[in-house]
């Protein structure tokens, strides 16, 4: 009887370990389909097959994070917290020159960067534009300046559908030269927008009693900055349509 426990104990422990080798042979099964799934995504494979997730993604999803820790800073009273939210525009505006050149020069683009490069970009840019004009009085220019944002963020919606369509639709549209000139003008835009009123606020946290970024003079320079991008933004929104006509007349012909 003893004999039969310790045989049945044996028996027990030998299923209770196969199992657990089966366990965790399906579990590393299941992470390297997930692995592997999520490399063809987010990353590049390495000559020795080995799938990463490449810099130039790291440098895109940093340029997503950035916008939360943008608006804290721009909705902060506290001046320093101001500029600091502007320095991060900055710093996503660097990755954003930077992360598809690493990625042409390192032959590591991958259709997760191809895809949401630009809408980094554009949460980048919309939440800077939209922060402008909830914090920041501009006059009698505001309503005009809001109007414009408007239009700019209608566009970048609905040039983020089409894009979406191309990619279900088993296609592609690059961006082109007029949509990195868009994304240009509209970074150096807020960055100048932003800059100017971190000086304003400066000259009157420390009672400088002459300011030239107060009246409307400065508040129709941000205006007509806006309407340059709102201008670019509208031509390479109409090439970008165009391109995916040709795109697709080609594929229909």
């Amino acid at each position: 009887m003893v004999g039969g426990d310790r045989l049945a104990t044996l028996s027990k422990f030998r299923l209770s370990t196969s199992s657990r080798m089966d366990s965790r042979s399906t579990y590393r099964d299941v992470l390297e389909r997930s692995r592997a799934k999520l490399g063809s995504i987010l990353g590049a494979e390495t000559p020795t097959g080995r799938v990463t997730i490449t810099l130039s993604n790291y440098l895109t999803i940093g340029r997503i994070l950035i916008v939360p820790l943008f608006w804290y800073g721009l909705l902060s009273e506290s001046w320093g917290y101001n500029v600091a939210s502007t320095l991060l525009l900055a710093i996503g505006a660097i990755t954003d020159l930077w992360d598809g050149r690493i990625a042409r020069k390192r032959g590591q683009i991958t259709p997760f960067g191809d895809f949401m490069d630009p809408l980094a970009d554009k949460f980048l840019v919309l939440s800077a534009f939209w922060g402008i004009i909830v914090t920041q009085p501009l006059g009698r220019y505001w309503l005009f300046a809001m109007v414009l944002v408007v239009i700019i963020s209608i566009r970048e919606i609905w040039i983020t559908l089409l894009r979406v369509y191309v990619i279900r639709s088993g296609s592609s549209i690059t961006t082109s030269a007029w949509g990195k000139w868009k994304t240009g003008v509209e970074l150096t835009t807020l960055l100048a927008t932003l800059v100017a009123m971190n000086v304003r606020d400066f000259l009157i946290l420390y009672g400088f009693s002459y300011n030239p970024f107060i009246g409307d003079a400065f508040n129709g320079g941000v205006v007509i900055l806006f309407i340059l991008s709102t201008l670019t933004a509208l031509m390479s929104g109409w090439i970008y349509l165009h391109e995916y006509r040709m795109t697709k007349s080609r594929i229909n012909g």
